[in-house]
């Protein structure tokens, strides 16, 4: 299952061939999950209105609904010091690389034209790394100017590049490489000058567009096998070292009837937040980023809970 919504896939351009980037300069690169004390959990749910953001406190009270806009709000990431979230917004003619506060307001699209989504915020807050309609990661200021380009996908009218996350130490950005959409995902990172252009994992473990880097920086949280292939089996929450080595499987559901797709880190690093589906039944769950114990229900839901991201507290 591809987390991307279907109406930027459709609307993808043609794509050009692998070079490095060049003249890059990026002050203080984006760190996924922020080190810290627990705080809330952002997820994206489907309402009457579309896609919509929410938060909740990691024990599972205090579900708040963040948007209420006229279309789909995906893609949440919050910011350092959880103060701000930036996320996906759009429709059928525009998707935007929005900021938000905490609390719903100072709504701002940093990308009005064109279709841009799956942000990021860089760790000092003042740039967002995104994926373009040209199929490339790429990154802007926070007052949506000095816009750059930071990949090139090497598939031209298929492939893209997705998911932009940067590693705690700033030196590397992680990011999923689409070769064949829903079918062959692989996890990729470069160095923060386009240097040094690696392969972190294979094209047929099937990552999924959401991954998320440990606070130290010691692991990295997938989802394989996400679209589901071949047919009767299942998603699981995975980790592998920087290096792509040492893959580690924490779910090991089989069978396609039950499926675990990664979310996030918890900023304090002992645990991961994931999606579980059981049956056409939707949790929230977290189970230890280490292997060992047991899974816990952070919350039952109606709908499922996409796009996770822990915030500090």
């Amino acid at each position: 299952m591809n987390t991307r919504l279907t109406r930027r896939e459709v609307g993808r351009l043609t794509l050009i061939p692998l070079a490095a980037f060049a003249g890059l300069s990026v002050p203080s690169v984006a760190q996924a999950t922020a080190p810290g004390r627990n705080g809330r959990l952002v997820y994206a749910a489907e309402t009457s209105a579309g896609l919509q953001l929410f938060t909740v406190r990691p024990d599972g009270s205090g579900v708040r609904q963040l948007t209420r806009v006229d279309g789909d709000a995906a893609h949440p990431d919050w910011s350092r010091d959880g103060h701000r979230l930036v996320f996906e917004f759009g429709g059928e003619t525009h998707a935007g690389v929005f900021l938000i506060n905490r609390d719903g307001s100072g709504l701002r699209d940093l990308t009005p034209i064109g279709f841009q989504g799956n942000p990021a915020f860089t760790a000092d807050g003042r740039h967002v790394v995104f994926d373009s309609e040209s199929g490339n990661v790429e990154i802007i200021r926070t007052d949506g100017t000095g816009r750059r380009t930071l990949t090139h996908n090497p598939f031209p009218g298929v492939g893209y590049d997705t998911d932009a996350n940067v590693s705690p130490d700033g030196r590397f950005i992680s990011f999923v490489r689409i070769r064949v959409p829903e079918k062959e995902q692989a996890l990729f990172s470069i160095r923060v000058d386009g240097s040094r252009l690696r392969q972190l994992t294979p094209y047929s473990l099937d990552v999924g567009i959401k991954h998320d880097w440990a606070p130290d920086g010691s692991r990295i949280a997938i989802i394989a096998n996400a679209d589901r292939q071949p047919a009767g089996t299942s998603a699981n929450v995975a980790t592998i070292r920087p290096d792509g080595s040492g893959l580690r499987m924490l779910t090991n559901h089989r069978g396609g009837e039950i499926n675990a797709l990664t979310g996030s880190y918890s900023p304090d690093g002992c645990w991961i937040a994931y999606r579980l589906e059981d049956h056409g039944k939707f949790s929230l769950m977290k189970l230890p980023a280490n292997g060992h114990g047991h899974p816990k229900r952070i919350l039952s839901l109606p709908v499922a809970p996409r796009f996770i991201d822990w915030g500090v507290g």
